[in-house]
């Protein structure tokens, strides 16, 4: 009987020592999946400070894509990832200080290039024509013009548009004047008017701004023009009717763009070597990776940047 109680006592104390590596077993395994899935969920406590580096990290990549030049796509990259690293160097010393170490790298780049015109000047290309293609098969992201309110023709029949052409259907923007007003109207793939419009007053300086990717007129939001989603794919961006049939201009200002296709593939009527509009090296989009190191936290993720991008609400 002896021998039967102590192979009975030997097998609970070896279903209780499996019980307990069973538990501890369960409390590690949370415990990397809390690690593993941190960046994706709401912060805690401890993830504080990791969620406000990559804040941080996200409004100074946004800057800096934007100031990224050169004369070829080589320097421009080469610009931007110094700008990442030399951040990351400053905030890691600063971070010092609360016992974590963090790290920004830059995973990929998009080339693109920016179609611009920095002066005041009417919409036609760099040969004077009144109808051409700005960005030919590609997507835009800051599309921004500053027009004067009284170079615009009065009232939207005939008026300076801005056509999207994804190769099926065709979306226009109508910029014109409407009893001193800067108004829009905006008209579908079947030539159907989207909606009221919209119209602002342009103010003292008789200037405003049409954020075209970003769908506000002087800052105000115009659902209108927030049409892109309906585009299939890349599309092909025109101006139409820069000047009227007596070759009179019917819309004047400045207006600068990035598109997905770098210089070489590019079908545009801007001209890096023209007076304006010009056409020059850029960056479209950038991914980056975050790292946050403390001691009872590890937190990684990755992140895209691409601002004034249709749809982006940064």
């Amino acid at each position: 009987m002896a021998d039967v109680d102590d192979r009975g006592q030997l097998l609970l104390v070896g279903a209780l020592t499996l019980a307990v590596m069973l538990v501890a077993l369960a409390v590690l395994l949370n415990a990397a999946i809390y690690t593993g899935n941190v960046a994706t969920r709401d912060a805690g406590t401890g993830a504080g400070e990791a969620i406000e580096y990559e804040n941080e990290a996200t409004t100074m990549a946004q800057s800096s894509i934007d100031a990224a030049e050169g004369s070829n796509y080589s320097e421009v990259r080469g610009n931007f990832t110094d700008s990442v690293q030399g951040w990351s160097e400053l905030a890691h010393t600063h971070s010092g200080a609360s016992l974590a170490a963090t790290n920004l790298t830059t995973v990929d780049l998009t080339n693109g290039s920016r179609i611009a015109q920095q002066s005041d000047r009417n919409f036609t290309d760099d040969n004077g024509n009144s109808n051409w293609t700005v960005a030919g098969d590609s997507h835009a992201r800051a599309f921004r013009m500053n027009v004067t309110q009284g170079s615009l023709r009065t009232g939207a029949t005939d008026a300076f548009q801005v056509t999207f052409d994804d190769g099926t259907d065709e979306w226009g923007i109508y910029l014109y004047q409407d009893g001193g007003n800067v108004s829009i109207t905006v008209e579908d793939e079947t030539d159907t008017e989207v909606g009221d419009g919209c119209t602002v007053d342009p103010g003292t300086d008789d200037r405003a701004i049409v954020d075209v990717t970003g769908g506000t007129l002087a800052g105000q939001e115009c659902p209108e023009m927030q049409f892109f989603e309906n585009l299939s794919g890349a599309y092909t961006i025109g101006y139409v009717d820069a000047l009227n049939g007596s070759g009179n201009e019917q819309v004047n200002g400045t207006y600068s763009l990035v598109v997905d296709r770098q210089q070489g593939s590019l079908v545009t009527g801007a001209d890096e070597d023209a007076g304006a509009p010009t056409v020059a090296p850029a960056l479209y989009s950038a991914d980056l990776s975050v790292t946050y190191r403390a001691a009872d936290l590890l937190y990684q993720s990755e992140f895209r940047v691409a601002p004034g991008e249709a749809g982006d609400d940064d």
